[in-house]
C-alpha cells in the first residue's frame, strides 16, 4: 500500500507541472502609494518548493553550468503566487493575472520538434539570493528531463511568458515593449536569444 501512495504522489506532482507554495511573491506597498504597476514596485520572493514541473532540485542543478550558483528552493509562478496588504494592489494583480486567458506563466511549445512544457518562476540559491527563471522540460519520458534552463539574475521577482510560433517571449513587465525572446536553431540545434524593444 505504501508503494501504491508513492506512486500516485509521484504521478500527481507530473501532472501539475506549475504547483507552488502560493502565495511567495510579497509585493511591498510605499508609504508615498503612488499608482505604480504592481509588476515595477518592489518585490520580495521566497521560494520553498523542492521540485519544479515534475524535476527535482537535483535534478534542475544536474543541468546547470559548472559556474551557476545552486539552487537550494524553487516555485514556479502561478495567478496565486503575488500578494500584497494594499487592496488596491491585490485588485490590480486579480486584473491582470485572472481569467481564462491570462496564463503569463506557462506555456507548451514545439520549438525543438517535440511538445516541451515550458514555466517560468523564481529559485533561491543556496547562497540565498533569489530571482526569476525559465525551464524546459521534456514530460514524455518516463522521468522528465531538463531541456533548457537559464535564470534571469537581474530581473525582479516578475516574470512573464508567452508562446509566439516557434518562439517563446519573456518579460519582467506586462505593459512595455521590451523583450528577451527564445527560439530554437534547427541548423545548429542550440537555443538562441535575442532582446527585443527598449
Amino acid at each position: 500500500m505504501g508503494l501504491l501512495r508513492r506512486l500516485i504522489a509521484i504521478v500527481l506532482l507530473a501532472a501539475s507541472p506549475a504547483a507552488a507554495s502560493d502565495p511567495f511573491v510579497t509585493i511591498r506597498t510605499t508609504r508615498e502609494g503612488g499608482n505604480s504597476a504592481f509588476w515595477i514596485r518592489e518585490m520580495q520572493s521566497r521560494p520553498t518548493g523542492t521540485s519544479v514541473a515534475g524535476l527535482t532540485l537535483a535534478q534542475i542543478n544536474a543541468a546547470l553550468g559548472r559556474r551557476d550558483a545552486r539552487w537550494c528552493a524553487a516555485d514556479a509562478l502561478t495567478a496565486d503566487s503575488f500578494i500584497s496588504s494594499d487592496p488596491a494592489v491585490r485588485a490590480e494583480i486579480a486584473q491582470y493575472l485572472t481569467g481564462p486567458d491570462n496564463n503569463l506563466f506557462s506555456a507548451t511549445t514545439r520549438m525543438t520538434g517535440i511538445p516541451l512544457l515550458a514555466v517560468v518562476g523564481n529559485y533561491r540559491s543556496c547562497a540565498g539570493a533569489t530571482a526569476p527563471f525559465v525551464l524546459l522540460v521534456d514530460q514524455n519520458r518516463p522521468v522528465p528531463r531538463v531541456v533548457f534552463v537559464r535564470m534571469f539574475t537581474d530581473w525582479t521577482p516578475f516574470i512573464a511568458m508567452r508562446a509566439d510560433g516557434n518562439r517563446l517571449v519573456f518579460s519582467s513587465c506586462l505593459e512595455c515593449d521590451h523583450a528577451e525572446i527564445l527560439s530554437w536553431n534547427r541548423r545548429t540545434r542550440r537555443f538562441a536569444w535575442r532582446s527585443e524593444g527598449h
